[in-house]
């Protein structure tokens, strides 16, 4: 049957009895999809996502097709029996996209769940796609068969678009918040593309259908302005490509310019009518296809590569995380097992001291020796374990600094007063002096500021075994910066152990020469605490044998 007020289209599709804007709105769109959707599957057919991309342009690339050959064609049975495409088209987009965005995403295959879905969401459609309830007559008058639509089919897969611009938008919106940076803009990008590309197919292709076949709209040309939606997306496709080679852009650009080239040498043979010219037209588009082939498998090695990097990347990103955690783990656990130690030692703290007071009897002087010693290394074991105990709250966030404005020429002189003894027994001199210009209140923590300078010049007590140690502070009000200086006559240090001096476990290279009990986190924990508080402990040195400063920073308090 033919639809006679109609004349024939030219082709298949040219025809004077349709506007114009037809043709500009189907060809362009369709040309773009079957190009963009077909060199990007081609890049990479193992990839999911290019698959699920080059789906959606052929779906949209026939629906437009269909739609091409619903308004030119005059013979009702073809139409009759293309007619129910608009339906299956249009709801295979709306699934692929939702499927598409899942994988684009996550970078991985969606949940089988959601496949079953899709598919219950499809069943419908393609089950009644050719009865009644799809369609039950045609008007020849008219060359359509709108008037026999059926009005819950179409309402059905319509819905399926406006689930799809739901379903997608609240996937991105969950998505967006937790993504980095770099994939918030590619999130943000294929969303403004595929709401764009659905709302406008859905809205300008369907429901202006159904409002002219309701009377309220005379001009059903408007549906044509839809199929741009498509154009758009594919923009932002484009962008998503060039700008973070999302679908692999170097064996894309590497294609395109190898059919580029042989389109353009071998339309040649268009002009050329002698046989010389024919012929080495001939072997340069040969040279040409051969070259184009070397450089397609250079850049897909190349590109291989780089997936390969990033996969390894992703890998080391995982094993970091995975670092991270043990680390906080093993935090946690020598603060506990640092904890369980305190109670232990704090008792044979007590016990050694009393028995070194003879509160159980007279000692013999080789017990008091004992005992002595029990002391000391009880009190070297506590002193270890309060570092360990530092370490892991620095680590784990949890050191609490209670600052506040003091008198630190008090504070440091006191310390000092309590180490001479120490000194003494090793025949060190151990002077304190000021020179201070301002009053010296810093703003700091007094207990950690305390136990920073009892630590720095414990440890030059330590690594000095003979002469002088000198406790020095002194201000900078212009700068609104005291400085405590512990410098000494000790065994010095090197400038590659100054560098990794303030690290973890990390100790000069002789230091077992004067003291082989240290732990060699004293001063990694004394600079943290510097630090936390505003201030920088820095050590200097002329070389080993020539002693050690080491200068304490702190702020003023204002």
């Amino acid at each position: 049957m033919i639809c006679y007020l109609y004349d024939a289209p030219k082709y298949l599709v040219f025809s004077s009895d349709v506007p114009e804007i037809l043709y500009y709105s189907h060809i362009p769109a369709i040309l773009l999809s079957l190009l963009v959707g077909s060199f990007l599957f081609l890049s990479k057919k193992d990839s999911l996502l290019n698959v699920l991309l080059f789906l959606i342009c052929i779906t949209f690339s026939v629906w437009a097709t269909n739609s091409l050959l619903g308004w030119t064609n005059i013979h009702a049975d073809l139409l009759a029996f293309l007619w129910p495409v608009y339906g299956i088209s249009s709801a295979f987009l709306a699934i692929l996209s939702i499927y598409f965005t899942y994988v684009f995403i996550d970078r991985k295959d969606t949940k089988f769940r959601n496949k079953i879905i899709f598919l219950i969401l499809l069943a419908p459609v393609l089950v009644f796609a050719h009865t009644n309830l799809s369609i039950s007559g045609f008007n020849l008058t008219n060359c359509d068969a709108f008037d026999f639509e059926g009005l819950w089919y179409k309402k059905y897969y319509t819905a399926l678009g406006f689930i799809a611009m739901l379903w997608i938008g609240a996937l991105l919106i969950n998505r967006y918040r937790s993504a980095t940076e770099m994939m918030r803009k590619q999130i943000l990008l294929v969303g403004i593309g595929i709401e764009a590309f659905l709302l406008s197919f859905i809205s300008l292709t369907f429901i202006i259908t159904y409002f002219v076949n309701l009377g309220f709209l005379e001009d059903s040309r408007l549906e044509m302005y839809g199929l741009f939606g498509m154009m758009f997306f594919l923009v932002m496709i484009g962008i998503l490509v060039v700008k973070f080679k999302t679908f692999n852009v170097g064996i894309l650009a590497a294609q395109a310019l190898l059919i580029a080239l042989i389109v353009l040498v071998g339309s040649q043979f268009t002009f050329n009518t002698s046989t010389t010219a024919v012929f080495l037209t001939g072997i340069t588009l040969v040279l040409t296809a051969l070259s184009g082939v070397l450089l397609n498998r250079s850049v897909r090695r190349e590109v291989m590569q780089r997936e390969k990097l990033e996969v390894l990347t992703d890998q080391l990103e995982h094993a970091n995380e995975r670092l991270k955690e043990l680390d906080k783990l093993k935090s946690e656990f020598v603060s506990i097992a640092s904890h369980q130690l305190r109670s232990p030692l704090t008792a044979i703290r007590g016990y050694a001291s009393m028995l070194a007071e003879g509160s159980f009897g007279k000692l013999s002087e080789k017990g008091q020796e004992a005992a002595d010693r029990i002391a000391e290394s009880a009190r070297l074991m506590a002193m270890s374990v309060e570092d360990y105990l530092n370490v892991s709250r620095i680590e784990s966030g949890n050191m609490k600094y209670e600052l506040s404005d003091f008198n630190l020429k008090a504070r440091v002189e006191e310390v000092t007063d309590q180490l001479r003894e120490v000194a003494t027994e090793k025949n060190l001199l151990l002077i304190f002096r000021s020179d201070l210009k301002g009053r010296g209140i810093v703003h700091a923590d007094v207990g950690k500021t305390v136990q920073i300078c009892h630590n720095l010049i414990n440890n030059s007590i330590k690594y000095t075994p003979k002469g002088t140690i000198t406790v020095l502070l002194r201000d900078d009000v212009a700068l609104n910066k005291v400085y405590v200086e512990i410098s000494d006559t000790g065994v010095g240090m090197s400038e590659k152990t100054i560098k990794s001096l303030f690290q973890k476990f990390s100790r000069a290279e002789n230091a077992n020469q004067t003291n082989s009990s240290g732990t060699g986190l004293g001063l990694f924990v004394a600079n943290k605490m510097a630090e936390a508080m505003g201030g920088d402990i820095r050590a200097e040195s002329d070389g080993e044998g020539k002693g050690s400063r080491f200068i304490l920073e702190l702020p003023l308090a204002t």
